[in-house]
């Protein structure tokens, strides 16, 4: 396993995550947190050494299930990434949603702790307070200070929301969404991030399974799942990108690779990243998970499976990047 550092800080990721949203079981089906239980000791046995949750996953759940998995290990051999969530960003809220998710977690700090979304997002305006950036990173900072965060990082902010960020305050790390699929970071938010060294570790670098190779016109998510709402699994954007998906299934095939392993492979690969977060529902799909690590692509397969994502971005709109319907 490769390990990176995670922009100024110490901390060294390993270049695959394991993403516990599905472990929240919010969404998602046929979750067991026995499973969750299984992957998370998995996933640390072959050297994965990062979670990544939140408080929204499952209304605390995820956090919840990696407690119960860590009470077997040592709490300064995993770190451990949170998020706050986008009603909790007020200087007033936010201490109390730490105090949850480190009684979830059973443990006296985070390594990570994010911002979930920037407040007002698209996906919250209607519900959510409109809580200047400035106040959410100064009560982070506050926290930070007293030693119950390790280190700030955001998640779906973009290079904008960045600047004004970094003029309050330093962030290790940006969160978003990105793959061979979804690549809309890479005009300004992943520039940005090289500028100032923040680091980078992108979620859905599968396309929440798309590029698995499991989805077919047939097989698409049903409306109780999470990804029903994703851009990707609708209309023409969904066929071009299955027709994408054969491609990267050739590419991967050369290497010993699944699709999904060459998928993120691509994305550990690119310039910038420190990181991805890969989901997994158990132990067996967090052995393949952990196969994107360790091999490189070829310049050549790099431009090919480049092309590919060209050709379904050119179905998503310029000016929307955000892959949820709304």
């Amino acid at each position: 396993m490769e390990y990176r550092q995670l922009g100024n800080s110490d901390l060294e990721l390993s270049v695959i995550g394991l993403g516990c949203w599905i472990m929240g079981r919010g969404g998602w089906v046929d979750v067991k947190d026995n499973e969750s239980i299984g992957a998370i000791h998995t996933a640390l046995e072959l050297g994965i050494n990062w979670l990544d949750t939140a408080e929204g996953y499952g209304g605390g759940h995820s956090e919840q299930v990696i407690g119960k998995a860590l009470e077997s290990h040592k709490r300064e051999e995993v770190i451990i990434a949170s998020k706050v969530s986008p009603d909790n960003l007020s200087a007033e809220r936010l201490p109390q949603a730490l105090n949850g998710s480190l009684q979830r977690l059973k443990s006296d700090y985070i390594d990570l702790y994010q911002i979930h979304w920037p407040a007002p997002t698209y996906r919250y305006h209607d519900s959510h307070p409109d809580v200047p950036i400035a106040e959410t990173i100064q009560a982070l900072l506050a926290e930070q200070k007293k030693g119950n965060i390790r280190y700030i990082g955001v998640s779906n902010f973009d290079a904008v929301q960045l600047s004004e960020t970094l003029d309050v305050g330093r962030i290790e790390s940006l969160q978003p969404p990105y793959s061979l699929y979804w690549r809309y970071i890479e005009k300004e938010d992943l520039p940005f991030c090289q500028q100032h060294n923040v680091g980078v570790i992108p979620y859905s670098p599968m396309a929440q399974g798309l590029l698995t190779g499991k989805f077919s016109l047939q097989n698409r998510p049903a409306p109780d799942d999470n990804r029903f709402g994703n851009k990707l699994f609708r209309g023409d954007t969904y066929e071009v990108a299955l027709a994408g998906v054969e491609v990267v299934r050739e590419i991967g095939h050369k290497y010993g690779k699944t699709p999904a392993q060459t998928a993120v492979g691509w994305v550990v690969d690119q310039p910038g990243v420190t990181a991805a977060i890969v989901g997994g529902r158990n132990s067996e799909q967090v052995k393949e998970n952990v196969g994107a690590a360790g091999w490189k692509l070829s310049s050549e397969d790099v431009d090919i499976l480049s092309a590919v994502g060209d050709k379904v971005m050119n179905t998503l709109p310029d000016n929307d990047p955000s892959p949820w319907v709304h």
